[in-house]
């Protein structure tokens, strides 16, 4: 059975190197370029887990969780802000929002491959 997590982020760089070490490790990896895309691909694969930027062009990452929590088909999936800024209140901020995690990047292979195993059986099933 394939574990899916898909990527919302707009730098092309993080997208692919996220991708190399989570499937050496058997992962699915799908990618998204912009919140739109995501809310959408989100819909149709019901991923396992989404790693989510904050800072992207269009809607940005707060409003995409916002949409993806809101939403009966992705409410359940565990969400990760995936993001390069780090502050307690983003930490805050997105707990409260209903995201699962906060993971800072640059990152450490080891550490996202820790923490996707961590939140990955957390989806629930709709």
């Amino acid at each position: 059975m394939d574990r899916t997590v898909l990527i919302i982020e707009d730098e092309k760089l993080i997208i692919v190197s996220t991708q190399m070490v989570l499937e050496a490790v058997g992962y699915r990896v799908e990618a998204a370029m912009n919140g739109e895309e995501g809310i959408r691909k989100a819909r149709e694969l019901k991923p396992d887990l989404i790693l989510l930027d904050i800072m992207m062009p269009g809607i940005d990452g707060w409003e995409t969780l916002t949409r993806l929590k809101r939403e009966t088909e992705t409410t359940g999936i565990p969400v990760i802000i995936f993001t390069a800024r780090e502050h307690a209140r983003g930490h805050q901020k997105s707990s409260e929002m209903g995201a699962a995690g906060y993971f800072r990047k640059p990152f450490e292979p080891d550490e996202l491959i820790e923490l996707v195993e961590k939140h990955i059986g957390q989806k629930t099933k709709v």
